[in-house]
């Protein structure tokens, strides 16, 4: 639960970082040809905040019970009703809350925007299966543990999007540009979940790292107060 509370507490400064800056109204302009959004990992509510105040219907999934519970806090105090955002807690890899999902809800795109989580043995020992599942091998997961997990959650995502013939939209944090000319794993999920169409844009940023939820790069923890970032839009349709 220690874990679970930090985490929530960091992340909670750094995504409203993303939201005074206005990062997050840019990713919900991606998504102007829908009108109700599946989010993936809400957080502490900055991203569902933004996509409320754009008129989108949310539908706010995360399994930490203290995100959750400082997004509800901070989108009731914006006076956003349960009309317009749902939350859900749950995780996306547990195949019974996915199937609840689709049965009981209607959505015209699936979303993740920075993707992350807390760590450690017990996380790593529960989703070591599902990394094998999606096709990781051992020494993958020991090697980069968070960016394995990263990779199985935006695959979910796109399988969810596909069982419903809906979009897929990703937002990731790089440390460069992306486009359809050296794109290294994206358009490999296009071709895998047989989307017609995948849209990439960019958006030169910054991140807090010290003081909110720490940045790790090629396993080396990012001590400084901000960091240049670019934040990564993938769109499949």
């Amino acid at each position: 639960m220690k874990e679970i509370k930090k985490y929530a507490d960091q992340w909670d400064v750094s995504a409203q970082y993303f939201y005074d800056k206005g990062d997050y109204s840019w990713m919900a302009q991606k998504l102007t040809d829908y009108s109700t959004v599946v989010e993936l990992g809400c957080g502490t509510g900055y991203s569902t905040l933004a996509l409320a105040e754009k008129g989108f219907k949310v539908l706010a999934v995360d399994k930490n019970t203290a995100c959750l519970s400082k997004a509800k806090e901070l989108l009731g105090s914006k006076g956003i009703t349960d009309s317009q955002v749902i939350f859900i807690e749950g995780d996306i890899t547990d195949e019974d809350f996915r199937k609840n999902l689709i049965a009981l809800y209607k959505f015209d795109v699936v979303i993740c925007w920075n993707v992350g989580s807390y760590w450690g043995k017990e996380m790593v020992q529960y989703y070591v299966p599902h990394m094998l599942r999606y096709g990781l091998n051992i020494q993958q997961i020991r090697e980069n543990p968070e960016s394995s997990y990263s990779e199985l959650i935006i695959w979910e995502v796109c399988r969810l999007a596909k069982s419903m013939n809906v979009s897929a939209h990703i937002v990731d944090r790089n440390a460069e540009i992306i486009n359809e000319k050296n794109d290294p794993y994206y358009y490999m999920l296009k071709n895998e979940f047989e989307y017609s169409e995948i849209m990439y844009d960019n958006l030169i940023a910054n991140s807090i790292s010290d003081g909110g939820r720490v940045l790790t790069t090629n396993g080396t923890v990012n001590r400084s107060n901000k960091i240049d970032i670019v934040f990564v839009s993938i769109l499949m349709r």
